[in-house]
């Protein structure tokens, strides 16, 4: 292919995809024998879904790739500190959106006048004041109590006067009694004075009452202009809270962040952007397209753990962190690993190294292990503590709130630039900011291509994997097993003939035997020559209608016996086949997951009707009538005249001549037999050797099917894997 157009955001992906079509449709054109074609169409069947996945995969790269700004993905689990180290960057590289964010956090901090220091005094004026609040209501309560006792103690005093009064008016008498209504009884007069001082003590009471009350409610009051003051305070620091530092960092919830965000940079001249991409062990579902979507834009990328160790592998249940990042950064040209040490003490920041020798230790082997699973393409673990960088650098922080509280603890120990510095965080800053940006173009046109052919050669490697696991077994299996059935159907073809030759044997030496005793027996009951002749042609007569008669029906037996057996081996062969179709049939495969590998070629011919021809072609052949009666045919009787003269005077002589001439002619007539079975015997086999070559050639065309299935595998991953080699060396930089 031409090299396509550097700065092209499809130019290469799209001329790619026309690559692979034409590999396809090559494919669907390299056949016009029909047994070709049906082996090229299973060909075709077997690559279209591998096809589909690669323009898939070719069609998603296209969409998402970058060819202007140079893009750094932060990728990595879960709470790992992604967030944390972009934000980070963004307040120290000045980046525009958080600049911003952070003039708008200062305008707003001014106009509110609103300070720590202030907040923290009316919290202790509040605490005072409920506290004084809470004193005087106990005092209150104290007061009130006690007025009640003294009109409680009032009223007691007056309901024993007037128990007495009553008690003197029940047992006065008369004259007592007109006395007292000109005179009051003294517990009249107390009863007066204290019901005077009773009305006197209520209304001092009620003033008390409300004065207390009105003490409290300006208590109240107060306190609650107090909390109005605080709640207002604090509504403003609210409308702080979008334009505070550290908005973008998550809570440690899995499902924090559910899109990657990008956010551009220029420093030193470069320009570039960073990805904050969801972590991969929350609710992965939710956010596997937002993932492979941010690797796919990005040029270089970040895994960020939290561990100094090397991810893990997973189990039968499931994919490990190691899995997904092979599976989501194999197609990366660069990553990097940020060991990102969790650091909440001022103190851990005291020791000198970051990082213990355990640590350091660990971290090879992470590295190893990357290096194992991404190839050259991974470069090495970088080392810093983002959360410490992230209190020095961030100065735009809600008054009162605990990450405000946090960095004055890490900064009473030291100063801002020393933070940055021993957390590592000064020198990565220095390093991304500057070499590890620089020479973008080249770097953003050798990322997108890597992808490119990483993908075009993943699909070579699933061919490849489906023709080295299944087919080329299948294929070498297959011809194993046609191999040992050839010679099954050999064996047969050669156990054949004796068989057909020893029942015709037998069925002639019936013939002779009973044709011998027959015409012995005329002749042992003296007959003249004549008569002898006419005898023998009888007997052989006879004995022709029952060979004729038996021996087609033996040999039909023997027959249907070799049709069964060759039958029976093809059936076999068949079922076989059937076999190991199925025990090939699936596949599991890195880009399309469990595969089901559809190859039908069977036995490839239907033997039962070349065999049923093969048996009806060798009872025409077999016709023992013909040659039965050409042997007959030449059936003489000749006795010399002398000896026939003297055979004249002497009967046991004559009869010993009549059986000697008959027994010539039987022999005769039996070797004419014999030359006439043999014959037809040899054409017989001759027939079941074509016949069975026949089907050999046909069955063995269908068994060449899987191997020529097997050979084109071969050529079409060789061909994505020189398409991937061409598609590096002509589009590089």
């Amino acid at each position: 292919m031409q090299q396509t157009d550097g700065t092209s955001s499809n130019g290469l992906h799209q001329a790619v995809l026309n690559e692979i079509d034409d590999l396809l449709r090559q494919l669907k054109l390299d056949a016009t024998d029909p047994r070709v074609a049906s082996t090229m169409k299973q060909v075709v069947d077997l690559v279209t879904p591998i096809h589909d996945d690669l323009a898939k995969r070719i069609e998603a790269l296209q969409r998402h790739a970058r060819w202007d700004t140079f893009t750094i993905a932060f990728y990595g689990e879960t709470n790992a500190g992604k967030s944390t180290i972009i934000e980070t960057l963004r307040i120290l590289l000045q980046e525009r959106t958080k600049t911003e964010a952070r003039s708008a956090f200062r305008a707003k901090e001014a106009e509110f006048g609103i300070s720590e220091a202030s907040l923290v005094a009316r919290a202790e004026s509040i605490e005072a004041s409920r506290a004084a609040l809470d004193a005087q209501r106990e005092q209150v309560a104290e007061r009130k109590t006690q007025l009640d006792v003294d009109r409680d103690a009032l009223q007691q005093e007056l309901n024993g006067l007037h128990l007495a009064i009553e008690a003197k008016k029940r047992a006065a008498s008369f004259w007592q009694k007109l006395v007292w209504a000109f005179s009051k009884l003294p517990e009249q007069r107390e009863l007066v004075r204290i019901g005077l001082q009773q009305r006197e003590l209520a209304a001092a009471h009620e003033a008390q009452r409300a004065r207390l009350d009105a003490q409290l409610n300006v208590a109240q009051t107060a306190l609650q202009s107090l909390e109005a003051e605080q709640a207002k305070a604090h509504a403003m620091l609210n409308s702080l809270v979008p334009f505070a530092d550290g908005q973008i960092i998550g809570t440690g919830r899995s499902d924090y962040t559910l899109d990657a965000h990008g956010y551009e940079f220029d420093a030193n001249g470069q320009r570039f952007e960073l990805l904050d991409v969801p972590g991969i062990e929350g609710k992965e579902a939710r956010v596997i397209d937002s993932i492979l979507g941010a690797v796919k834009a990005a040029h270089a990328v970040f895994y960020v753990t939290g561990k100094p160790s090397a991810p893990q592998t997973g189990d039968k249940d499931g994919q490990g962190t190691l899995e997904k990042i092979r599976e989501h950064l194999g197609d990366q040209t660069e990553v990097w690993s940020i060991f990102n040490k969790r650091i909440t003490n001022p103190i851990q920041l005291e020791k000198g190294e970051l990082l213990t020798q355990g640590e350091r230790a660990s971290l090879a082997v992470l590295d190893e292990t990357m290096r194992e699973h991404l190839g050259n393409n991974y470069q090495r673990y970088i080392a810093l503590s983002a959360q410490p960088a992230f209190l020095a650098a961030a100065d735009c922080l809600v008054p009162g709130s605990d990450t405000a509280r946090s960095r004055e603890k890490f900064l009473a120990k030291a100063s801002p630039a020393d933070v940055l510095a021993r957390s590592g965080f000064q020198s990565f800053l220095d390093w991304l900011s500057s070499s590890m940006v620089t020479d973008s173009d080249a770097r953003i046109r050798a990322s997108n291509v890597h992808k490119v052919c990483s993908a075009v050669q993943t699909a070579a490697g699933t061919v490849a994997l489906i023709q080295r696991d299944k087919v080329a077994p299948l294929a070498a299996d297959v011809q194993r097993d046609w191999a040992h059935v050839s010679e099954q159907l050999a064996l047969a073809v050669r156990a054949l003939g004796p068989a057909l030759q020893t029942h015709a044997d037998a069925a002639i030496r019936a013939f002779e035997t009973r044709v011998r005793e027959q015409i012995y027996e005329q002749i042992k009951d003296g007959v003249d020559n004549d008569d002898v002749k006419d005898a023998l042609g009888a007997a052989m007569k006879r004995e022709q209608a029952k060979l004729e008669s038996t021996l087609p029906t033996v040999m039909e037996r023997e027959l249907a016996r070799f049709q069964r057996d060759v039958s029976d081996t093809l059936e076999r062969f068949q079922r076989r086949i059937e076999e190991l179709q199925d025990a090939y049939r699936s596949i599991d495969t890195p880009t399309l997951g469990s595969f089901e590998l559809n190859m039908e070629f069977g036995s490839g011919v239907n033997y039962m009707s070349l065999i049923a021809a093969l048996a009806g072609g060798l009872m025409m052949i077999w016709n023992p009538a013909g040659w039965v009666t050409l042997a007959i045919g030449g059936v003489t009787l000749v006795v010399s005249i002398a000896k026939a003269v003297w055979g004249f005077f002497d009967s046991d002589y004559k009869k010993s001549q009549q059986r000697k001439a008959a027994n010539e002619n039987i022999g005769r007539v039996v070797g004419r037999m014999e030359d006439a079975m043999k014959s037809s015997c040899d054409k017989v086999i001759e027939s079941v050797k074509t016949r069975i070559d026949e089907i050999a050639s046909e069955v063995e065309q269908s068994v060449n099917q899987v191997v020529h299935i097997n050979s084109t595998l071969i050529r079409v991953s060789a061909n994505l894997a020189q398409f991937s080699t061409t598609i590096s060396e002509t589009e590089a930089v």
